[in-house]
């Protein structure tokens, strides 16, 4: 089955299960005629596919705010003669259809080592629409890798809204760095950098799960090593840990120690990325890995098969909290702040709203 047949057989189960829903809430009113029955759901069943119509043009406009991104990312790295190459859904979607995964919200790149780090130097390349995020050029950003976000606009992750970071509408840029092929670097590799930067999340309140499965000792070590180590200690061994996930290899393998997927999905073979390709992606050209189906085939498996639905999801980020246009400097500012700086798994930070 296509896409576009797939897209058509969702809708039309979610409209037959909207009208299940109704219908089952008319059942239980008593007292009600058939056309009062009938006009009841009929309203719900409006009320619902109308809020869904919003949402699926909100997505619309989003994904098409974000290829906006990537085509400003593409003059740069053109311009100058920088590697990206589009990864994970987005990749998946160019090469399934050559346009974006109907559900996926985000678009994520990755570059080699060298072209990343001087892209992070050209930052002022870009127009004054854009604005690339890292710890290097934002003060209370931490993470390793770069956003690429569009001034004015909001995309309000719950892991941010704690912080007066910009949060604009952004795509991910990811580094690659070479790896060892022996198993036992490439695990040591990945679960210190997981750990450094799990102190660094932790310093800046995130909302990630940090304890989950963790025992009673290691939470406490955790914890007491996280609060004497200074947050630009911790940058310097976090950068330190992926220069010498490089020099300790052969340099056949490359990973994304910041990516997603984690150990051993984030590795894959230099040959595999080679110097990319174009691909045709929304209508436009862009830039994917040399040998892509290999690549998908390594990281996904058979990435033509569509997923099940209930596993297509995105950032779900409410409506509400995303924004096109207008958003001022002071539409960054913290929400609210946070009462301490872990979160065990499953349960949820508490808060501590401003005062008026």
């Amino acid at each position: 089955m296509s896409t576009n047949e797939n897209q058509k057989q969702e809708n039309l189960n979610f409209l037959l299960n909207t009208a299940a829903e109704a219908a089952l809430k008319a059942y239980g009113s008593e007292d009600l005629s058939e056309s009062e029955l009938k006009s009841l759901i009929e309203a719900e069943v409006k009320e619902k596919v109308e809020a869904k119509a919003q949402s699926d043009l909100k997505l619309r406009r989003l994904q098409k705010t974000e290829l906006e991104i990537l085509l400003e990312l593409d003059r740069v790295c053109r311009k100058h003669n920088l590697k990206y190459f589009i990864v994970g859904g987005t990749l998946i979607g160019a090469a399934r259809s050559g346009g974006v995964i109907p559900w996926d919200d985000d678009i994520d790149v990755s570059m080699p080592r060298k072209d990343f780090d001087k892209l992070v130097k050209l930052k002022d390349e870009f127009s004054d629409n854009f604005f690339l995020q890292t710890h290097k050029t934002e003060k209370d950003c931490y993470f390793f890798y770069a956003k690429l976000r569009k001034n004015g606009t909001y995309f309000g992750e719950d892991k941010f809204e704690h912080t007066g970071i910009h949060k604009g509408i952004f795509m991910d840029i990811f580094p690659l760095d070479y790896i060892s092929d022996k198993g036992f670097i490439q695990k040591l590799c990945f679960k210190s950098f997981s750990l450094i930067n799990a102190f660094i999340c932790s310093k800046k309140l995130t909302s990630e799960f940090l304890y989950k499965n963790m025992s009673l000792p290691f939470i406490v070590t955790f914890r007491f090593i996280q609060c004497i180590l200074p947050l630009p200690l911790l940058y310097g061994l976090r950068s330190l840990c992926a220069k010498l996930t490089s020099a300790l290899s052969n340099k056949r393998l490359v990973a994304s120690l910041a990516g997603f997927h984690g150990y051993p999905k984030e590795i894959a073979p230099v040959e595999l990325w080679g110097n990319g390709t174009d691909i045709e992606f929304e209508g436009k050209t862009v830039r994917a890995p040399e040998k892509y189906k290999e690549f998908l085939n390594h990281m996904f498996g058979d990435f033509m098969q569509l997923p099940p639905v209930e596993e297509r999801v995105n950032h779900t980020v409410a409506d509400e909290n995303i924004i096109f246009e207008g958003v001022t400097k002071d539409g960054y500012k913290p929400k609210f702040k946070r009462k301490r700086s872990h979160r065990y798994y499953g349960v949820d930070y508490d808060i501590i709203p401003f005062e008026e």
